[in-house]
């Protein structure tokens, strides 16, 4: 899982690049990521910087919120 350092470079990476606003969710079984919106630069922002990290988002079918999986 990510650290929290990579958390907060993860929201402030994608709210310089898209303006969207991601909140974290650090609850058992499985920590979770939640977005206001989604669309594919949103959901591609997110990829990229997971893939860098060697990680992988699984989001839900309406692409608001996410789980990071070793990738």
């Amino acid at each position: 899982m990510l650290n929290l350092s990579e958390i907060i470079q993860l929201k402030q990476e994608l709210a310089d690049q898209t303006g969207a606003e991601l909140h974290y969710h650090d609850v058992c079984p499985k920590p979770f990521f939640t977005l206001e919106r989604s669309d594919s630069e949103i959901q591609s922002c997110i990829t990229e910087y997971l893939k860098k990290k060697r990680y992988a988002p699984r989001f839900s079918d309406d692409g608001l919120q996410f789980t990071v999986e070793k990738g």
